[in-house]
């Protein structure tokens, strides 16, 4: 049977899943440079407006993603810090679809011509809109309630001592609920339907649901879940512990004052011009979607826009893809800091040596 193309008609991610600290923390970026970063919900792409580059080209292969980009870099330039809460969606307002219309005509007619066909997205909180988010959404609803009360859920990023972490995990926490539901809900089968996608999964070999079940056993002994707003959204459904690094007050600011040096790219890595050259890639985990033949011609892509030390980000889930293993000029760089979004396997650091 002839599998279904991937369908990029709608948001998939409302949110950026990728630590945008740990990504910031390893790549340092510098002022007048150049980057590019994947967009997908936009937030790790803004992040980078807060340290003066020359530039931030922000590419995705899917055109909603990209327009969700544009909604969030057009707020952020023409509405007040409290007013872009609003209308994204984190905190509560009666008035998101007033903020829309007020910046509507600074829209491209595509982003403006989609968010107009979907207004209930907005009137929503767009933040809680993308398929990865309903896929939370379902498990709190659904699943969390049978397992854990809200008082137990808020005692987890209570701020304990890790040897008081550990024993809350295992007494309290580690219950054969927990396991069981876990391990139904994040397996191949309903997270393939109901969070990513079928496709996503074509060069996958390991057992899914073990192995993030694994990554998160290991974050929630540990007393990073106290910082953690990851976490804290898919349990509560709120940012509570704190915003994404780019409404960060301070940061919010900065990113406010470079926001034109963001720019939208629709196409795939391949797709952007040998002519362009970056000192930052963040390419979130887009190699384990690809064969390693077609993995092999991303990272010939990635050497022709690479300068000398440009450095290369990069997350594995599921799938080991590492440049450095199939090219001597990417450097393997050491990572520092904790990931917050647990459930990747790992995250990559790499230099390129001309």
């Amino acid at each position: 049977m002839k599998k279904k193309p991937v369908d990029f008609s709608f948001i998939r991610y409302a949110n950026c899943w990728e630590d945008t600290t740990l990504l910031i923390g390893n790549t340092l970026p510098k002022p007048n440079e150049s980057v590019l970063s994947i967009a997908s919900a936009g937030d790790n792409s803004l992040a980078f407006l807060a340290f003066d580059p020359k530039e931030v080209l922000a590419f995705d292969i899917n055109a909603t993603q990209l327009y969700l980009t544009e909604l969030k870099q057009k707020a952020i330039k023409h509405l007040s810090y409290e007013e872009v809460l609003e209308m994204l969606g984190f905190v509560v307002s009666k008035h998101r679809i007033e903020l829309f219309y007020s910046i509507q005509k600074y829209l491209s007619i595509e982003a403006s011509k989609y968010f107009h066909k979907h207004i209930v997205l907005i009137e929503n909180g767009v933040i809680h809109q993308g398929k990865f988010e309903n896929y939370f959404r379902l498990f709190r609803i659904w699943f969390l309630p049978f397992i854990h009360s809200h008082k137990t859920i808020d005692k987890m990023f209570e701020i304990k001592s890790e040897p008081e972490q550990v024993e809350f995990y295992h007494n309290n926490w580690n219950t054969w609920r927990w396991r069981l539901l876990f391990k139904l809900f994040f397996s191949k089968k309903v997270l393939g339907k109901y969070g990513r996608d079928p496709q996503f999964f074509n060069e996958n070999k390991l057992p899914v649901a073990e192995t993030i079940f694994r990554q998160a056993e290991r974050h929630l002994q540990s007393t990073e879940v106290f910082r953690n707003y990851y976490l804290d959204y898919q349990l509560r459904g709120v940012f509570k512990v704190k915003l994404p690094f780019y409404l960060m007050p301070d940061n919010f600011q900065k990113v406010k004052i470079n926001i034109d040096k963001l720019e939208l790219f629709l196409g795939v890595l391949t797709d952007v011009p040998v002519e362009r050259k970056f000192d930052i890639m963040n390419l979130s985990n887009i190699f384990e979607y690809m064969d390693v033949a077609t993995f092999k011609v991303q990272k010939n892509h990635i050497a022709t826009m690479s300068k000398s030390n440009t450095r290369i980000a990069y997350w594995n889930l599921l799938v080991k893809r590492e440049l450095n293993a199939l090219d001597t000029r990417f450097n393997k760089l050491p990572v520092r800091g904790e990931d917050l979004c647990f459930f990747y396997q790992s995250f990559n650091l790499n230099s390129y040596t001309v």
